[in-house]
């Protein structure tokens, strides 16, 4: 059984509003829990975590990213790869 209500604009505009900051609210605690539970990426997944190509996060490197490499095992820490991220923001015209 559905149940069907009719609300105002103002409203609905209100829920919507609402059950955005709820959503927003909670990915970014699973954002912050992901963070803590696996803080370095090898290249292939941090090219996934951050939505690039490898190629692009190729580039990355090449222009400043910092990679932990031991022993031939090289890792991204995530924190390292937002920050480089938020250095290089600009304003684009």
């Amino acid at each position: 059984m559905a149940l069907e209500m009719e609300l105002s604009p103002v409203t609905e505009e209100a829920f919507k509003k609402y059950f955005r900051e709820l959503l927003l609210e909670q990915v970014n605690e699973i954002r912050q829990d992901e963070m803590k539970s696996r803080p370095y990426l090898n290249k292939k997944d941090m090219a996934a975590w951050l939505g690039v190509s490898k190629n692009t996060l190729d580039k990355f490197i090449k222009a400043g990213l910092k990679v932990s490499d031991i022993n031939g095992s090289q890792l991204i820490g995530k924190q390292t790869a937002l920050e480089f991220l938020k250095d290089h923001e600009t304003y684009m015209l």
